[in-house]
């Protein structure tokens, strides 16, 4: 298909009105021209039009808004099959909206409940304006990790996003679309903003949408690893992990069973860190675990040298956080310049469960 010159220049024009005099339309289609070549697809000049643009934020940071503009022409392209302007965009979700629930069920992606909503009249609420309140980097993550996609192809805009994220909101509502409404308003202006479980699951098959799960291990083998599998499965749905390893016994304690001698905590952290990378959070972004620890536990000191650089791999863990509870006692200590003494839960399992003055008097006892 020939480039039409005049079409690509309109399309920057547009995407540059209404932000100042320091914005210049030309030096975007500059730059492009000189990118492009005899053949070039016009999927290749739409990329090429958003890089251009995209080098010019370090000059100016209202070329971010620029390209954002440029990214959702691209987007919409891309859902609805034809190029639609700003003007036209308003008509268009009216249109679309109530197709895209249908799709989305119809694919195993949204609830089917989602039906049940009137439709039409959400669609008459979709404020095709706020989707120029986007600068780049907002809208190409959204793009890259949030809108629905069917074998890599996007069917969701900005605002059908939100009202989805809403109708999930709302679900339970007596009146489901009132409810909507409002949470759509707060949303698509930016007035407040759900976390990201909320925003990849709401109004999905799979409506996950809590931020962290908070577990405490027991000190026992199917425990441990009943754990690590609640874990992945969390994960898999953007759950964030924070687990309580307190109870689990420390290295060299009696194992009862094989009267053996235990590992300790670490070894088992390090399958932790592993499931996170593996998991990643359903392939959408990376996993986020973190281990906790009382600063009494006998394997305190190793605990604090799982994040190193330097030692043995196989009881570093790179990609999880650490964090051990501080007690006042252990503060007293260290003003007091006093030994600290550390144990196996194994053999003070009263510990973990007191805190305060009764803390103090188990761990002085």
């Amino acid at each position: 298909v020939p480039l039409d010159m005049a079409r690509l220049s309109a399309l920057i024009e547009s995407s540059c009105s209404g932000l100042g005099d320091t914005v210049d339309a030309s030096l975007i289609l500059k730059a492009t021209i000189k990118d492009l070549y005899d053949g070039v697809p016009l999927d290749e000049v739409r990329k090429s039009v958003i890089l251009s643009a995209r080098v010019l934020i370090e000059k100016d940071p209202a070329y971010s808004y620029v390209t954002a503009r440029l990214l959702l022409n691209n987007m919409r392209y891309e859902v609805l099959g034809e190029e639609v302007s700003q003007q036209m965009m308003q008509a268009q979700y009216k249109d679309y909206f109530p197709a895209f629930i249908k799709r989305g069920i119809e694919a195993d992606l949204l609830d089917e409940r989602l039906a049940q909503f009137d439709l039409t009249r959400l669609a008459e609420v979709l404020d095709a304006a706020r989707d120029l309140q986007f600068d780049y980097l907002g809208l190409q993550t959204l793009y890259d990790r949030y809108f629905l996609h069917i074998k890599e192809n996007r069917i969701e805009l900005p605002q059908a996003f939100f009202m989805r994220v809403a109708m999930g909101l709302a679900l339970n509502e007596i009146d489901r679309e009132a409810r909507a409404i409002e949470f759509y308003h707060v949303l698509s202006s930016f007035d407040f903003m759900s976390s990201t479980p909320t925003l990849f699951n709401s109004g999905t098959c799979r409506s996950q949408l809590s931020s962290c799960y908070l577990t405490t291990v027991p000190d026992d083998l199917d425990g441990i690893y009943e754990a690590i599998k609640e874990n992945a499965l969390l994960a898999k749905y953007a759950g964030g992990l924070g687990n309580d390893w307190t109870a689990v016994r420390a290295m060299g304690a009696r194992i009862k069973g094989t009267n053996g001698k235990s590992q300790g905590v670490v070894p088992f952290l390090k399958v932790v860190s592993d499931t996170a990378v593996a998991v990643n959070q359903g392939g959408k972004r990376k996993g986020a675990v973190c281990a906790y620890l009382e600063c009494w536990h006998l394997d305190i000191e190793e605990f604090l040298e799982l994040r190193k650089n330097t030692g043995d791999d196989r009881r570093r863990t790179h990609d999880m956080n650490t964090a051990t509870w501080i007690p006042d006692l252990f503060m007293k200590r260290v003003m007091d310049g006093s030994d600290w003494t550390l144990f196996s839960p194994s053999d003070a399992p009263d510990l973990h469960e007191k805190f305060g003055q009764q803390f103090e008097q188990a761990y002085l006892a």
